[in-house]
């Protein structure tokens, strides 16, 4: 009866060891020691770990170690061995993926605007004429806008930079014409190295000539006098330090003409353009 006893102590304490007696994460090290513990903390260079039946925390570096497995009989490496390389893991098909080590990311450290203060640049705008881009007259409008902001600029700090400048190096930035409107501004800022940036669209809408009626008195070979409105449509914005919007305005100039009394007509936008930078000027505390 005894004997029965005894048995029965053994077969239940042997039960119970093999139940609790994986409580403990061993840790391989490269040197050929194994270490027994409980890890509390795994980073990318160190692991925390206690040993058994202790509180102290204890760090390991990670280049030392070549594999941990714990408790739950998941596996992770540690590669090659530098502080650096990143962590392998081997998980158990029981455990969850919540415990599995996801890579850690990298931290990103914000340096602040690239740009020099009190610089200008102008950029390329657009113009459109019944709808229809013209390159060309784009590219006038953009120098004209230029130089006159550096010209009625000369008694202030704002340095106003060069249109042949500012085309380099949105060129040498990958910045094309296509992708002006998509860019961030505090991507054009630090591409074009300026604090403040002008942005302009220029539209030109032209109603089909109107003939109008002779008098009374005129002659049938006088030749009918004919009516025709020119209107610009100017958008504007100024963007100052961090990316803010300083100015902003949308100017309306429409005109009519007749037959015989109307300018050429070749630049008419030169009017309403001086009218709007002269605001900026005065305006947007350049």
């Amino acid at each position: 009866m005894r004997k029965l006893i005894l048995l029965l102590f053994l077969s239940l304490s042997i039960v119970t060891f093999a139940q609790t007696g994986n409580v403990n994460d061993i840790l391989f090290t490269k040197s050929g020691e194994i270490i027994q513990g409980k890890v509390s903390k795994v980073t990318a260079s160190s692991i925390s770990f206690s040993y058994p039946g202790e509180t102290l925390i204890n760090e390991i570096g990670v280049d030392q170690l070549e594999k941990i497995v714990f408790s739950s009989g998941r596996t992770q490496n540690f590669g090659s061995g530098t502080a650096g390389t990143a962590m392998q893991t081997t998980p158990d098909k029981n455990v969850d993926d919540a415990e599995i080590v996801k890579p850690l990311p990298q931290e990103e450290i914000y340096l602040g605007p690239n740009y020099d203060d009190n610089k200008l640049s102008v950029i390329p705008l657009s113009f459109y004429k019944n709808d229809v881009y013209n390159k060309e007259t784009s590219s006038k409008i953009t120098k004209f806008a230029t130089d006159y902001l550096s010209r009625k600029n000369l008694s202030s700090p704002i340095n106003v930079q060069e249109m042949s400048a500012t085309i380099k190096m949105l060129v040498d930035g990958n910045v094309g014409f296509q992708q002006l409107k998509d860019t961030p501004v505090d991507r054009l800022q630090n591409v074009l190295k300026s604090e403040y940036l002008v942005m302009i669209e220029v539209k030109e809408i032209t109603d089909e000539p109107k003939t109008k009626s002779s008098g009374f008195f005129d002659s049938q070979n006088t030749p009918a006098n004919t009516e025709s409105t020119v209107r610009y449509e100017i958008e504007l914005i100024v963007y100052g330090g961090m990316a803010s919007e300083k100015y902003a305005t949308k100017f309306i100039d429409e005109r009519t003409s007749q037959s015989g009394l109307a300018s050429s007509g070749q630049e008419d936008w030169k009017t309403a353009m001086q009218y709007v930078l002269d605001q900026v000027l005065t305006s947007a505390n350049l």
